[in-house]
């Protein structure tokens, strides 16, 4: 509503100006459309939208330089130079400065983690996979049905696991044929 009323006195203006106040109202467009460019890439921190509003806050300024080289080259230069400086200075500040700040600490999920913690989970990681991959050929019961997927249990362990060809009963003696990842794929003992 505001930015509607803004437009709709900023054209009037332009129609009824004589020649230097028309330029004086074309200024007022190219602060106008900054102003509406740098709102729009303020939301585009907050409101998901696909780099869409990152866009039209793209179009505005633009826009805005279009207009002031439509007053005159110097104009039209300080508007492009802004926009220069302006562009990169705000996805810095959006990159690097917002995740710092109280509001984008909320928005944004930050590991406490550090590089001993991390090496620590990479080694967890790889000893629960070698730990996997030697249950191929390890003989489990079915604890539920599986309908492709269910539940076995392999040395009083629950295990997820998926039958691989069909379904197979509740109860039911399974061996472990292959692992992709953590999947499990079993068959059934005849």
């Amino acid at each position: 509503m505001l930015f509607e009323t803004v437009f709709i006195y900023l054209a009037q203006a332009g129609t009824n100006a004589s020649a230097e106040s028309g330029n004086e109202a074309l200024l007022i467009w190219v602060f106008a459309l900054f102003a509406v460019a740098l709102t729009l890439a303020a939301l585009e921190l907050f409101i998901p939208s696909g780099g869409l509003i990152g866009a039209a806050s793209f179009i505005c300024s633009m826009a805005a330089v279009g207009v002031a080289f439509k007053i005159g080259s110097g104009y039209g230069l300080s508007a492009l130079g802004f926009m220069v400086v302006a562009t990169p200075t705000t996805i810095w500040l959006g990159l690097k400065v917002f995740p710092n700040t109280p509001v984008g600490k909320q928005f944004i999920l930050v590991s406490d983690s550090g590089p001993e913690e991390l090496q620590k989970r990479e080694i967890e990681k790889r000893e629960a996979e070698r730990a996997i991959s030697g249950l191929i050929g390890a003989h489990g019961k079915t604890m539920t049905a599986l309908r492709p997927g269910g539940t076995i249990q392999i040395d009083g362990d629950d295990v997820e696991a998926f039958a691989e060809t069909g379904m197979i009963d509740a109860n039911v003696e399974v061996e472990i044929v292959s692992i992709k990842g953590r999947q499990l794929k079993v068959r059934k003992v005849e």
